[in-house]
């Protein structure tokens, strides 16, 4: 106390803003991890096939979406999504003390979509902004920038100066899902009179074929009886679009909330993350009640309290 009550203004207002800062952060960084966790806890798992547009939480299991295949960069191993981090072992001297850390010189992450699939149906995932979670977690040392595909392990690399790691979702892997869900309908928003129209002033700007197609008496212009047939074919054509696009399924889709709420891909079960969350949440109000203890022996010292 005789310290505190001591020392410079300057440097006594320096640890009162520290304090009340780490105070107020630990105390936003509890409730958000409290509320994360409520989220997780709270939110019904959907079906997919029955899910409502907005925010969701699905469960299923992860596939590959067809074309290319997904493969991870330091591995080339084949999955649905990757993460990756190279390092370097780096020493410096400051103030003739030797002190080493790891350095990251290179980093990357997939952002290719993948399939989300129940008993249902399925669900394209767009990975961009999630925060995934994944046991697949590879970690090795080797000599060079980007390792070899082939040496992955073994005492010597063990020694290396580069660190790589490489975390990735595989097919097949249970996946725990919550963002916010949408649904591409192919045929709902179709406008069967706007459809036709747009048809008709395609024909008209193409003249030599449309007169080809409907001109029956050969006198070089469409009339009253030749524009009906025109007007009915394109209606019969616009019809015939209809029905190919409603047999075709809906497209459902997974990806980022538009607000704040949390963005989740994860192998592990929700109970997981609810209690992951909610210890965290724990540990910052612990954070936040030290602050306040400190706070408190700030403003004693000066005789404020």
């Amino acid at each position: 106390m005789n310290e505190i009550a001591a020392a410079d203004t300057g440097e006594y207002v320096f640890w009162l803003l520290l304090v009340v800062i780490g105070a107020a952060g630990s105390l936003i960084g509890s409730l958000w991890q409290y509320k994360r966790g409520r989220i997780f806890a709270d939110t019904p798992t959907s079906r997919i096939r029955s899910a409502s547009q907005g925010y969701v939480e699905l469960q299923g299991h992860a596939a590959l979406m067809d074309g290319p295949p997904i493969v991870s960069p330091l591995t080339g191993t084949r999955c649905v999504w990757w993460q990756y981090e190279v390092e370097e072992r780096r020493t410096t001297v400051v103030n003739g003390k030797r002190r080493t850390r790891w350095v990251t010189i290179r980093r990357g992450r997939s952002d290719s979509l993948f399939l989300l699939h129940d008993d249902t149906g399925e669900c394209i995932v767009d990975p961009e902004a999630a925060k995934v979670v994944t046991h697949n977690r590879q970690r090795w040392r080797g000599h060079s920038p980007m390792p070899r595909m082939d040496q992955q392990g073994g005492f010597f690399s063990s020694m290396g100066r580069y660190r790589y790691t490489e975390r990735r979702l595989h097919t097949d892997d249970p996946l725990y899902a919550i963002g916010q869900f949408r649904t591409d309908g192919t045929h709902h928003d179709f406008d069967e009179n706007a459809a036709r129209r747009d048809l008709l002033a395609d024909w008209k700007r193409d003249e030599n074929a449309l007169l080809e197609r409907f001109d029956t008496n050969n006198d070089g212009e469409i009339d009253l009886t030749e524009w009906e047939a025109v007007r009915a074919a394109a209606l019969k054509t616009v019809r015939a679009q209809l029905t190919d696009r409603a047999a075709n399924p809906d497209i459902h889709v997974l990806c980022r909330p538009a607000d704040r709420r949390p963005y989740v891909l994860s192998t592990k079960p929700e109970a997981d993350l609810t209690r992951a969350a909610l210890w965290s949440a724990g540990l910052w109000f612990s954070v936040f009640l030290l602050s306040l203890a400190a706070l408190a022996v700030l403003l004693r010292g000066r005789g404020l309290i």
